[in-house]
């Protein structure tokens, strides 16, 4: 029981550590983000690569949304086989109800980044809530602004994100802060709590400082052969989806309804012991583990989803191929088959004045808009982030060495 009071203390002092920290990198993100269709991914993009700090920033958010969901579920696990859901009910009920609200701001949050996960995934998830029968057709709709994904849905998941689900958490954690205040002058290990709790939150930044936060290609609306999957914590209910796939109202609403129902009304149930208490919980655990282990079982013949500067390094390796190997060559020195039958002035990429005398926003623009009569425009072809790519890769693939070295 001792181990269960001191689990429980920490987690709850990791919680509430986390969610500060969280809505103050929070801030931080806001300063550089723009909810549109069109800037949000490039936004997100800039401060990953060009913001000093802006990468670990957004890894610190991520990591510590993480770091909530576990230990938010840790505290309401072990305060439940401690069996203190009855003697505070009050307590319980605003505990629950606030981490439901965090995993909507993770709902919400999801899609902001604006990659192929992110709105693929939101796409999959608002057509789950639209099995919910009478009103989830509605409340898709009401999230997105309209039937389909428009210039009004981002902002409103946004909106959400930053403004109306934090609100209500302010308001709801006001009084459970209240309520443990009161009991700061009661028996406890109050100082090896924080201490546990600051540990695991600079254990949590140094992963945050080794590991970047994910981020995919710019999002596709057209790429209908993108496969989406939730984040590891609904793995399990993802897969249960599949079983019943028939009947997608017993995903969308009877599992969901069956499960608050269960969690709002143990403070009711005062003659469960320790050990019902104890089997009820190891029953979840072993559900959980069983159909999380069997969806990433069922994955393992995936694609990986590839971070950005990967996947773009291997978009740019065909892009070059499929639209500058005919005029450029296979080594950039400007002897491609065409160039060669047709007499084509096209830039030797090996010699070093090409790139000390020709800015890179220069070559951005030929590019995108073509230049004279032998150099085509792409802009219709290729996005701005493929485009500085696709320069990127020659002048690694290209550019003599000293060059290179030069000018990054």
């Amino acid at each position: 029981m001792k181990v269960l009071g001191w689990l429980r203390g920490t987690s709850a002092i990791l919680c509430l550590l986390s969610l500060v920290l969280l809505l103050t990198s929070g801030w931080a993100l806001m300063a550089g983000y723009v909810p549109s269709d069109a800037e949000a991914f490039s936004s997100v993009l800039f401060a990953r690569q060009q913001v000093p700090g802006g990468s670990g920033v957004r890894s610190v958010h991520y990591f510590l949304s993480m770091s909530l969901v576990v230990t938010g579920f840790l505290y309401l696990l072990v305060t439940y086989l401690l069996g203190k859901q009855t003697v505070d009910k009050s307590r319980w009920w605003l505990a629950l109800t606030l981490y439901f609200l965090v995993l909507g701001m993770c709902f919400t949050g999801y899609l902001l980044p604006m990659d192929q996960n992110a709105y693929w995934g939101t796409v999959v998830r608002l057509g789950i809530m639209e099995t919910v029968p009478v009103i989830g057709s509605d409340l898709a709709q009401m999230l997105r602004g309209g039937q389909v994904f428009n210039a009004s849905t981002l902002p409103r998941f946004y909106a959400l994100h930053v403004a109306v689900l934090p609100i209500f958490c302010g308001l709801l954690l006001a009084p459970l802060l209240r309520k443990v205040s009161a009991r700061l002058g009661q028996s406890g290990p109050w100082v090896a709590w924080a201490i546990a709790g600051v540990g695991a939150l600079a254990l949590l930044y140094l992963l945050a400082a080794s590991n970047m936060a994910p981020l995919e290609l710019r999002a596709d609306p057209t790429d209908t052969e993108y496969v989406p999957r939730p984040e590891w914590y609904f793995l399990w209910l993802f897969q249960f989806g599949k079983y019943v796939e028939s009947v997608p109202w017993v995903e969308s609403l009877v599992v969901p309804m069956a499960g608050l129902t269960f969690l709002f009304a143990l403070p009711l149930m005062t003659r469960q012991g320790f050990g019902a208490r104890c089997a009820v919980a190891l029953a979840w655990v072993v559900v959980w583990v069983t159909l999380t282990g069997l969806a990433i079982h069922q994955d393992r013949d995936l694609e990986p989803k590839l971070p950005y500067e990967l996947a773009m390094e291997m978009r740019a390796n065909d892009v070059y191929k499929d639209l500058c190997l005919e005029c450029h060559g296979a080594e950039g020195r400007g002897d491609g088959a065409r160039s060669l039958r047709f007499d084509l002035e096209a830039r030797d990429f090996t010699q070093p004045e090409v790139w000390q005398e020709v800015s890179e926003t220069e070559m951005i623009r030929s590019t995108r808009d073509g230049k004279g009569k032998d150099m085509p425009g792409f802009g219709r072809q290729l996005n701005h982030e493929e485009t500085v790519a696709v320069l990127s890769f020659m002048k690694t693939n290209f550019a003599p060495a000293d060059t290179s070295r030069s000018n990054d």
